[in-house]
């Protein structure tokens, strides 16, 4: 797979963080949350973006027949598009299947025989339809995206406070890549958000402006041989 190396140009005094390093993830998910709710349109642009994310579709051919991606919700960069693409390039994609209790480690399938992408029950986070598969489904991904509040360049993911991927993370195979989908301006320094044992790093974040890797030898790396820098664009801050 092609990489390029490059420095990632985020602010140090970036507006989601300055003057709250201190913070602990619920006042971290109320800050960031309480940010996303005023973007108007936030999720559907961004989700517009994800599918041309540069880096992205050329790094699709080396990841194997199955991927593992999440159906969107709320104020979340919209997946939808994201999806779709996947399915069109021929890929089976995994999605949890949480059920009611949000607490069973399953996934289903969306094949391109299938095609029709599954939607939210009244009430309910967004499920895929039955038949499921066990939590070590996982371990057919070598590309696995999942959603967070903000991740910082040390691979720290806030989410949303249920563990259900810590836990299902345990499952990735050796070699797979973890990208967490976020804004831009969601994307903070190293160090920046508190960290618990029990946390599974990622290894880099797919955003509108680009998939880039944090976790590779020397500075951050874009997916697919062209540069982004984050902190610029609409949603930047």
């Amino acid at each position: 797979m092609p990489f390029l190396a490059l420095v990632v140009n985020l602010p140090l005094r970036h507006p989601i963080w300055q003057a709250h390093s201190a913070m602990d993830k619920s006042a971290w998910r109320h800050q960031v949350l309480q940010r996303r709710s005023a973007l108007p349109d936030a999720g559907s642009y961004a989700g517009g973006q994800l599918a041309s994310a540069p880096g992205l579709v050329g790094c699709l051919p080396g990841m194997g027949e199955s991927v593992a991606c999440y159906l969107s919700t709320g104020s979340e960069p919209d997946t939808a598009a994201l999806l779709q693409l996947l399915v069109e390039r021929g890929l089976v994609v995994l999605l949890p299947a949480p059920g009611p209790t949000r607490r069973a480690i399953k996934w289903g399938m969306v094949t391109p025989a299938t095609c029709a992408l599954p939607v939210s029950p009244p009430g309910g986070l967004p499920q895929p339809p039955p038949p499921y598969l066990g939590a070590k489904a996982l371990g057919q991904c070598q590309l696995v995206l999942v959603p967070a509040l903000a991740v910082d360049r040390s691979g720290t993911r806030l989410g949303r406070g249920g563990g259900w991927y810590d836990r299902a993370l345990a499952e990735v195979a050796p070699g797979a890549l973890v990208l967490a989908v976020v804004y831009p301006s969601e994307v903070l320094p190293a160090g920046a958000l508190p960290r618990e044992a029990h946390d599974v790093p990622v290894d880099g974040v797919l955003t509108s402006a680009g998939a880039v890797l944090f976790n590779s030898p020397g500075p951050p790396t874009l997916m697919g041989g062209q540069p982004t820098w984050f902190g610029t664009g609409p949603f930047a801050g």
